[in-house]
């Protein structure tokens, strides 16, 4: 990143740049330069919220298909990956465990699970916060959501973690082999669970997806790795992300988070203030199908622009006091779950796990200081977390 006395110069594709959580660059583009033009990547960065809103809300214009993530994957059938109509028919499949009402059923099962985690980690005193819960709640959930033994946890979120860095693999030779491997592995675990629950489905996500047929014509096998793939590295690493950045952010905010203690009503607030303040995910990508215009700036028929996330939720026009943390902020128009019809299809799973950490936390720990602060990746698709050591005192 540089500047001169005219315009800040900044390479929407460098992951130095998303680790340093760069929140003076993105007010500057939204002050002086919105639809910011990356000439070193040929991108045009989008940054204020309207403007976001208004790509993501017009997918027939602006495609994902095999553009959403830094580096192109024509191939790639996921339904993230998809325009609708595919896009939609692929999501519907799974739907309806995910709806307000199906991930209620999920309730006391989530619950327990954050119980039993939180029981251990306060009783240490002093833990890593990735590895007895943000690393781990998540992990294990996606597990049991997918169909893998639950057991399996350490190897989802392994490949989880993998995953996340596709968008530096040609980048970096060791980045692309352990992406690769991820691949194998994963692939390699699931066919067996795949052979099973086609002969005798369960309650989980690779039954649905082994006996849903779209256009009378079952999934291959390649679109329900795809599927997967997308959930393990979506699912288990973004809310990782948010419960470990979240933790930070209570750290500075001492007398919120004793508020939330007493007045447990606040946690959909505090919540919602979390994922905007964290925004787990950067950025997504789209390709205009079309000459268009986005925020004032002509926008040509194969260019590729980028949706910064982080920027939107910082946005003067739309939130007051952008940069305070404030668990009472209400509204709170945030767009960490994206928009329109590629809205994140675990957002309702998202917030239940969200809430039931920060709720059973802060009813059990008091005192909360940093050890070792957040090893925060060099990754431009989000925030992850390495480690992170806290010390609590138990109430």
């Amino acid at each position: 990143m540089s500047q001169d006395t005219e315009r800040m110069t900044v390479d929407l594709l460098d992951p130095l740049l998303y680790q340093s959580n760069p929140h003076d660059v993105w007010a500057w583009m939204r002050a002086n330069e919105p639809v910011y033009r990356d000439e070193k990547n040929k991108l045009w960065g989008i940054t204020r919220h309207a403007d976001i809103m208004d790509v993501e809300r017009r997918s027939s214009v602006f495609s994902s298909q095999g553009v959403y993530r830094a580096v192109l994957s024509p191939g790639e059938s996921n339904m993230i990956a998809q325009d609708d109509p595919r896009h939609r028919q692929q999501r519907m499949l799974v739907q309806p465990q995910l709806t307000h009402a199906g991930v209620a059923t999920r309730t006391a099962e989530v619950e327990a699970l954050v119980a039993e985690l939180v029981a251990e980690a306060v009783s240490l005193g002093e833990f890593d916060v990735i590895e007895l819960l943000a690393g781990q709640l998540p992990a294990r959930l996606t597990a049991r959501l997918l169909g893998f033994p639950e057991e399996m946890w350490p190897q989802v979120k392994s490949w989880s973690e993998r995953l996340m860095r596709t968008d530096m693999r040609e980048r970096d030779p060791f980045i692309m082999n352990e992406f690769i491997d991820a691949n194998r592995e994963f692939l390699g675990a699931m066919m067996p669970i795949l052979e099973e629950v086609t002969a005798c489905p369960r309650n989980d996500f690779m039954s649905i997806w082994s006996h849903a047929e779209i256009n009378g014509q079952k999934l291959p096998p390649e679109a329900i790795f795809h599927e997967v793939g997308l959930f393990i590295a979506g699912g288990a690493e973004t809310t990782r992300t948010a419960i470990s950045h979240g933790i930070r952010a209570f750290i500075d905010h001492p007398e919120q988070w004793e508020e939330l203690a007493t007045k447990p009503e606040l946690i959909d607030s505090a919540v919602e203030e979390v994922l905007r303040w964290v925004t787990p995910l950067n950025n997504f990508f789209r390709m205009a199908l079309t000459d268009d215009v986005v925020g004032g700036q002509a926008i040509a028929a194969g260019d590729r622009v980028i949706l910064l996330y982080p920027s939107a939720n910082r946005d003067e026009s739309v939130f007051n006091d952008p940069f305070a943390f404030d668990i009472h902020r209400n509204p709170n128009p945030h767009l960490s779950f994206g928009f329109g019809t590629h809205l994140c299809i675990g957002a309702n799973l998202a917030r239940l796990v969200l809430t039931t950490m920060f709720r059973e936390l802060s009813a059990q720990a008091t005192g909360l200081s940093v050890v070792c602060e957040p090893d925060v990746e060099a990754n431009i698709f989000a925030r992850a977390v390495r480690s992170f050591q806290i010390r609590v005192t138990p109430r």
